[in-house]
């Protein structure tokens, strides 16, 4: 084969070795998406399982969604709130409150919902819970930060997201936070139905990479065939 007839060895290589990069990053993303589906379904799990006594050592990932109970009493002074919205009822917060437990720990307590217009404790004092209770819930890291998400307003003591580390820091607590259980009744705050809510992202991403290596490779041909006949020309 003549120098005018053989292949590009730039392009060739560049074509191919992008081409390899992609697909390998398409497998690789390809591959995680059962391990994420496990990961969902174990969460599922532990939501089915019965409440156990609130462990003394705990892990975000093992651990979230894990039903649990834990005794002490509630911190109400120190109350903070997370704007959200509930269907029917519509935008109000979520009532997060240090709970100090009975072996002393400090830890946080997703309370649940109240509309905006008892957001003022001193208009649900009959369910502020002063006196020593149990809380029943289910541990959570709750991931819902984003790009839009405001920065928080510690002086109204307001957040935009449930970061359970800035949450903790500002009221003086351990990293752990129960969501309380689903209540019923005309009382404020009401807890919700824990449902699991962790996104996989990995079928769209393999999708993407595999779509771009398609594209690269489309390029790359006609960067050679390009190459190839300029060289034929000269």
């Amino acid at each position: 084969m003549s120098l005018k007839n053989r292949l590009p060895l730039g392009p060739l290589i560049v074509g191919l070795g992008g081409f390899c990069l992609l697909i390998a990053l398409g497998v690789w993303q390809f591959g995680k998406v059962q391990w994420k589906n496990e990961v969902i379904a174990e969460a599922e799990n532990r939501l089915l399982a019965p409440p156990r006594p609130l462990p003394d050592s705990l892990d975000p990932e093992r651990d979230n969604y894990m039903r649990v109970t834990a005794t002490g009493r509630f911190l109400n002074e120190d109350e903070s709130y997370f704007l959200t919205s509930f269907p029917v009822q519509g935008p109000g917060f979520n009532i997060i409150t240090p709970f100090e437990t009975t072996d002393g720990r400090r830890i946080l307590v997703d309370r649940g919902y109240v509309p905006q217009a008892v957001r003022d404790p001193a208009k649900r004092t009959d369910t502020r819970m002063d006196a020593p209770t149990e809380v029943t819930g289910v541990l959570r890291w709750p991931d819902d930060t984003s790009a839009w998400t405001l920065d928080h307003d510690p002086a109204k003591r307001e957040f935009y997201s449930r970061e359970v580390e800035k949450l903790a820091a500002f009221m003086n607590t351990d990293e752990v936070m129960i969501q309380a259980a689903k209540t019923d009744g005309p009382g404020w705050p009401r807890g919700s139905e824990a449902q699991v809510n962790i996104r996989n992202q990995h079928l769209p991403y393999a999708i993407q990479w595999f779509a771009i290596a398609a594209v690269w490779a489309l390029m790359s041909f006609f960067w050679m065939r390009k190459t190839m006949r300029e060289r034929q020309a000269t």
